[in-house]
């Protein structure tokens, strides 16, 4: 063992980091107590000898290896040659001033999608079109619907040439558009103390359960943020600056962050993506990873995310967070064992969110895992669950209700896998009555003030949507996702024959019902639906426009037609009124092409209904 990193270094009684805390160290192999919970090596140095270099030597060295790092990154993306051509790195300087051991600020590299770009908007929205019922380019699902429109409204309709046509027609406009140049910056040691702070006053463990405070705070006391990067994991030092890029993202109006740019941080925190995976995995590896995961999620471009979900499933099984890992652990006060199941329930609800969206294969298998609920989640609901609270850490909530997210795992094994395609329609149709039931058991659980149907009417009064929460918004659009996935797999919602509509089957009125009152309720909703939430709520939408607009041309004779017409063109007015162009001139390309989307459709189901009273 290294003289300078084993337990009984030379007239030393404390480690490094005890030392520099002033606190008392039990010196244990291989890391004491302190260094342990923190991450971080338990080393003893020796004391400063006159042959070591100066100061301004090390932090010098250190930033020149800082740039060889940014170089190699820069290389997985780039060749060698092209990537030091657009670089330019200069060589390791010996300055006499103090240099920083981590670059202050970086515009070469950008990992985060940024749907402000017409392109990158236009190729998200054909992402999230593909699985709202469409079906992918080429695939039977989308010429079988092709065909549809032609022979109920006498027009042709192609995924490819919208795409064409609102490209053309977004240019000749002239309506601009412009990607933000995203740098890469290191958030300050004092900002980060100051999310922590916000971060636990608030309760927001309740919601996000992301990050064990203490650990963070221990962290943040030893400098890990100001200290050369050789001299502490890269997964330390990920999860601080991913933390301040989420909380400062979120609570971006909070005066206690005004100047703060959470992208930029985000940046910074994939930048060590690389390093981190090449260290021996821990809570903070898991912690990382989570935040980055669900910070890209929501941005328009969940590919991304899901090869990060990927990581942090198998960090999971890794880390053994899949299981209870004693039978007495549910009553046990282990918060660090809590935490790590409040990280697996996490990426658990984001793998099943993937997997229903899809109709494929999740990432982790139930048989695999332990479905025990957290202790502290609370499954007896108040209006606390819709509305907003006070939230204490002590009672997770999260963004919603873990409950659908077993739920989605069943319905997709039940009803989308490769196996139940195979079973006898009986049993489907039995394996649909028992998830509806199990959704309408659910739904009673809630009180009956907060449940969706009193809210998705246009006569709901303004009051009800006041103090509403997002997590509330999100439990009611989950509930009638959830009921359109279960009546959706039902055959009578995938016979494209109009003449096999008469009279209708009631799991496919449940399914065209759910997507109606989706609709209604986003129209209600209308104040939670800006820039930064679109790409949350943009699958629940697209979703239930295309289901509703399905039903339209295939029983254009239906009493609810002209009900449920409105109530497309309601949506296509409502993405108009988000769509106007900011102070600048710029305007947001998703609201856009949601809009041209859905008076695509208004147009096509008008024509669908002469026909019919023509005949």
């Amino acid at each position: 063992m290294d003289e300078t990193t084993g337990p009984r270094a030379k007239g030393r009684s404390a480690c490094d980091l005890c030392r520099h805390r002033k606190i008392r160290c039990d010196k244990n192999q291989p890391a004491c107590e302190n260094c342990h919970l923190a991450g971080l090596p338990c080393t003893f140095s020796q004391p400063v000898s006159q042959h070591r270099k100066s100061t301004r030597q090390e932090l010098a060295d250190t930033k020149a290896r800082v740039r060889e790092l940014e170089a190699i990154l820069l290389g997985l993306k780039e060749s060698t040659k092209e990537s030091h051509k657009r670089l330019a790195i200069p060589s390791p300087s010996r300055s006499s001033s103090p240099a920083s051991p981590r670059p202050v600020s970086q515009t070469f590299l950008s990992y985060l999608p940024d749907t402000r770009d017409f392109d990158t908007a236009l190729a998200a929205f054909q992402w999230h079109i593909s699985y709202c019922g469409l079906g992918n380019a080429f695939s039977k699902q989308r010429a079988a619907f092709y065909s549809l429109v032609q022979e109920q409204t006498g027009c042709t309709f192609n995924m490819d040439e919208f795409a064409h046509e609102v490209t053309q027609y977004f240019s000749s406009q002239q309506l601009k558009s412009t990607k933000k140049v995203i740098g890469i910056k290191w958030p300050e040691s004092a900002l980060v103390q100051r999310c922590l702070e916000h971060f636990e006053r608030n309760g927001l463990y309740s919601i996000f359960p992301i990050v064990d405070v203490e650990a963070m705070q221990i962290l943040l006391n030893a400098n890990v943020l100001d200290q050369p990067p050789n001299m502490t994991r890269a997964a330390n030092r990920a999860c601080l600056v991913a933390f301040a890029a989420m909380i400062t993202h979120i609570h971006r109006h909070e005066g206690a962050f005004t100047g703060a740019d959470p992208d930029a941080y985000l940046q910074a925190a994939l930048t060590l993506l690389p390093e981190m995976l090449l260290e021996p995995p821990d809570i903070r590896t898991l912690e990382a990873v989570t935040i980055l995961m669900l910070y890209i999620a929501p941005l328009g471009r969940p590919q991304a995310a899901e090869l990060l979900l990927g990581i942090a499933v198998q960090l999971i099984y890794n880390l053994g967070a899949n299981r209870i890992q004693t039978p007495n652990e549910i009553h046990r006060k282990d918060q660090r064992s809590q935490h790590l199941r409040a990280l697996f329930w996490h990426c658990y609800a984001v793998d099943k969110e993937f997997s229903i969206r899809k109709s494929q294969p999740p990432l982790i298998n139930d048989a695999d895992c332990d479905l025990d609920l957290p202790t502290t989640y609370s499954k007896e609901t108040s209006e606390r669950h819709f509305y907003m609270k006070p939230l204490s850490s002590k009672e997770l909530l999260f963004p919603s209700d873990l409950r659908f997210s077993v739920l989605k795992s069943k319905i997709f094994r039940l009803l989308y896998s490769v196996d139940s395609q195979t079973l006898p329609e009986a049993r489907r149709l039995q394996h649909i009555r028992e998830l509806d039931q199990e959704l309408s058991d659910l739904k009673l659980g809630y009180p009956a003030d907060c449940r969706p149907e009193v809210f998705a009417t246009e006569s709901a009064p303004e009051y009800l949507f006041h103090d509403l929460s997002m997590r509330g918004v999100n439990i009611h659009l989950e509930y009638y996702y959830c009921l359109g996935k279960i009546h959706g797999a039902s055959n009578s919602c995938k016979i494209l024959s109009p003449r096999s509509w008469s009279p209708l089957p009631s799991s496919a009125e449940l399914c065209f019902e759910a997507a109606r009152c989706s609709l209604i309720y986003i129209w209600r909703v209308r104040q939670f639906i800006n820039q930064h939430t679109f790409w949350i709520h943009a699958q629940f939408l697209l979703t239930a426009v295309f289901s509703v607009f399905w039903y339209l041309i295939t029983v254009p004779n239906s009493s609810t037609f002209t009900r449920d017409l409105k109530t497309l063109e309601d949506i296509a007015k409502l993405l108009a009124q988000l769509d106007k162009a900011t102070e600048d001139g710029q305007t947001y390309p998703p609201f856009y092409l949601a809009q041209a989307f859905a008076e695509r459709l208004v147009s096509l189901a008008r024509h669908s209904r002469p026909r019919v009273e023509g005949t």
